[in-house]
């Protein structure tokens, strides 16, 4: 390139554009508006623009200021032209500089150039040279040159031979020497041609030797394929060389596997080993931390199978992936026989990993089962993207769901089992002070109970399932299946653990409604039945929804899916039917408790010979001690509830019994027929009263229902005795020494005065001397006692 074409300028066109393009470059780098700036150079009163008047601008200046103004815009001016001054010698100075170095870069380049094309020069004179010479030794050589082929030809062959003569020599040598490799190599070089030639006596005989050494070198191989200190880098090549020698791949195969097998079975009695208590004399069985077990069965056992899998396949069933068929029947045997040998050996690695994790998930740390877990589970995934065939992925899941199946139950029985001794404990305790005659207020009460039996529920399963759901946690691998999660979180968590719980509860509560004929009476206290009532009556409105909400939130169901959650309705109507059974139930034991009382009272007394009353009986005072203690158990747990307003006549009066008897004897007092006559309109009346219904859940409605049951046990025994006029007499007085007391505890005191007349008119109707006591006799007698 010469000096003219370096310094020719280009066109004016082009120059223009070129500065166009430089002064854009400029306006992008110091970061200046175009547009803003060609605003500002329009403005002839802008000292900075391109467009300045000074006409204007001076005549603007000297209308606008004042001679001070004037002398300061002086100053300023000479100062902004000072420092212009300083930064235009400062730039011409940069820049000058910048010229400079510029000037000696072209220099510099034309140096560079001048010497490149001297050199360009020599080389291309230089060629020409030995362009030259090769057309002369061409032109020389034209005559000979089939000739020279032709010995170059014979060469060859000759050499050929001579590495045919050699060949059993060679192959000797290296097969003593250990080169085994190079041996293999050196033959299927030769295999060939002697093949081609064996019929030849002279080839025949090298073949035959050759043939006789490869055998010898196959049994080599053979024995070194069955060394078990063989590495697999060894067990490969070995593997490579007997295929290059024509040997059967299947047999290979089933070689390579059983050899491998071998060594594998020693890892897989190590993982036996590592999964059985270890015992230390003077100490107490040990058994491999869980982390550490699966640790050993992925790193050994796994890892090795791994190895095989990839060694077994890349040398016989990928090499043979062509589209020849024959080749695909082998390669699909081989993965064949493959398949069937992983598949047998993790069946027998996984029992033992299953019996491991499920003796670890029995002792409900699920933070350490789940990380051993995700690890031999991401170990099995990772064997299944090796050999699909195999189907390690469904062992991989097969494995999560038995251990989170064993675990989950594990926790749903630890439940049951707290629920359970926190019932025996309640259950002992009220047994105890029932037995030591402890009072309701010395003894915790039955509130608290209640409350501790509702805190065991509530806590028990909060930590359950503050344990399990490190099952579903962000960082373990196995959770992301959508079809795990959701088997997990609607048929393991929440039937399995909180609506299995519920049940649990529920059923156990029922249990308590036994038959006495079939328990026993005196088995448990009645005071348990009434909280059990108050726990699942609590459980029935509030606590079973709470409870599955919970659940619901930390273990999302998927709404969309294909299992369906099981809904609450059913446990709810189930939970509101054991609750009023358990109500029902303790109404009943309680009643039947006094009631025995009263029947052991009037069966063991002769009725018809007593002496004249002068006190209330002591089983009386007996029974109103019990309703009073029932009343105060029974308002620990249950509400008032609602009572009627009393009559004006007051309940601590007498019964007029003397309107039923107008004279002394009552039986002769009026005819047969009007004595039967309103001992019907009496029992009719009585009838209309339910005694063993439905007892509503507050305290009026289960006090009023012992009683009731009482006074009707009270009125059944009356009528299977025969009394005299002072039996007759001291009935009236417990009669009306129940009704003081009594009529206190029910919402309406009519039903008291109504069973107890019920009570006193079967007694004159059994009396064989009915005279009744004077009122004011029974009056003192009752406030006396």
């Amino acid at each position: 390139m010469s000096e003219e074409g370096i310094e020719s300028s280009p066109p004016p066109e082009e120059d223009q554009q070129l500065r166009r393009r430089r002064r854009g470059l400029l306006r992008m780098y110091y970061g200046v508006d175009e547009h803003a700036a060609s605003k500002k150079h329009e403005n002839p009163l802008d000292i900075d623009a391109t467009g300045f008047k000074p006409e204007l601008y001076m005549e603007k200046l000297m209308k606008e200021s004042v001679l001070t103004d004037l002398y300061q815009q002086e100053e300023r001016m000479k100062k902004d032209i000072q420092e212009l001054d300083s930064n235009m010698q400062y730039l011409v100075y940069e820049n000058h500089a910048k010229f400079i170095k510029a000037s000696e870069t072209i220099r510099e380049m034309k140096d560079d150039f001048q010497r490149l094309e001297d050199d360009m020069d020599h080389l291309s004179s230089r060629m020409e040279q030995i362009t030259e010479a090769s057309n002369s030794i061409n032109s020389a050589l034209a005559d000979r040159k089939q000739e020279i082929s032709q010995l170059c030809g014979v060469h060859h062959l000759l050499k050929k031979l001579q590495f045919l003569f050699e060949l059993p020599k060679r192959l000797n040598k290296c097969l003593e020497m250990g080169f085994h490799a190079q041996a293999v190599r050196t033959y299927t070089k030769a295999h060939r041609v002697l093949e081609q030639y064996q019929h030849m006596p002279s080839f025949h005989g090298i073949q035959r030797d050759c043939a006789a050494i490869v055998g010898e070198l196959k049994t080599t191989l053979r024995q070194k394929l069955d060394d078990e200190e063989s590495s697999t880098a060894v067990i490969t090549e070995t593997v490579d060389l007997l295929l290059e020698l024509k040997e059967s791949s299947t047999d290979l195969c089933q070689q390579f596997l059983a050899n491998s097998k071998r060594q594998l079975e020693k890892d897989l009695e190590a993982v036996r080993e590592a999964g059985r208590p270890r015992e230390v004399e003077g100490e107490e069985p040990h058994i491999m931390d869980v982390l550490e077990y699966v640790s050993l069965v992925c790193s050994g056992l796994l890892a090795n199978v791994s190895l095989v899998i990839q060694s077994c396949y890349d040398m016989f069933v990928r090499r043979h992936m062509t589209s020849d068929p024959e080749q695909q029947r082998i390669a699909a045997e081989a993965q064949q026989t493959l398949t069937d040998f992983v598949q047998t050996l993790v069946d027998s690695c996984l029992q033992s990993v299953q019996e491991r994790l499920q003796k670890e998930a029995r002792h409900l740390d699920s933070g350490q089962l789940v990380r051993a877990l995700d690890k031999i589970s991401s170990k099995l995934q990772a064997m299944d993207r090796l050999l699909p065939s195999a189907g390690l992925s469904q062992y991989s899941k097969f494995l999560v769901e038995q251990v989170a199946q064993v675990h989950t139950e594990c926790h749903a029985q630890r439940l049951k089992q707290s629920f359970t001794d926190a019932l025996m404990e309640v259950r002992h305790s009220l047994a105890t002070s029932k037995g030591t005659g402890t009072t309701p207020f010395q003894a915790p009460s039955l509130n608290e109970h209640c409350t501790a039996l509702y805190a065991t529920i509530k806590s028990g399963l909060e930590s359950s399932l503050a344990q399990v759901k490190e099952f579903i946690g962000s960082t373990v691998t196995f959770a992301t299946r959508a079809e795990f999660r959701e088997e997990f979180c609607l048929t393991r968590v929440r039937s399995g653990v909180v609506m299995g719980f519920i049940q649990f509860v529920l059923d156990t509560c029922m249990g308590f409604t036994e038959t006495a004929g079939e328990q026993g009476s005196s088995s448990y206290p009645p005071s348990l039945v009434l909280i059990l009532s108050r726990l699942v009556h609590d459980m029935e409105r509030s606590t079973i929804s709470y409870l599955v909400s919970y659940g619901d939130e930390k273990f999302p169901p998927d709404e969309h899916g294909p299992i369906v959650a099981t809904p609450t309705t059913e446990v709810l109507k189930t939970a509101k039917c054991i609750a009023q059974t358990l109500l029902n139930h303790y109404v009943k034991v309680q009643g039947q408790v006094i009631s025995q009382m009263i029947r052991k009272s009037v069966e063991t007394r002769d009725w018809l010979n007593t002496i004249e009353p002068r006190n209330v009986r002591s089983v009386m005072k007996r029974i109103v001690e019990e309703v009073t203690t029932i009343d105060k158990q029974v308002g620990t747990l249950y509400e008032e509830g609602a009572k009627k307003e009393q009559g004006s006549e007051g309940s601590r009066h007498t019964y007029n019994y003397h309107s039923i008897t107008q004279s002394k004897g009552y039986p002769y007092a009026t005819s047969a027929m009007d004595s039967s006559l309103l001992s019907n309109i009496q029992k009719l009346f009585y009838e209309r009263i339910e005694v063993f219904g439905t007892v509503d859940f507050y305290k009026l409605a289960i006090v009023t229902g012992i009683i009731k049951i009482v006074l009707k046990a009270f009125l059944e025994c009356v009528r299977l005795r025969t009394f005299g006029k002072f039996g007759l007499q001291q009935m009236q007085v417990d009669a009306h020494y129940l009704q003081i007391y009594l009529w206190r505890f029910v919402p309406d005191e009519h039903l008291v005065r109504v069973l107890l007349e019920q009570v006193v008119s079967s007694t004159i109707e059994r009396c064989v001397d009915p005279v009744l006591m004077e009122r004011s006799v029974v009056e003192v007698i009752c406030e006396r006692n």
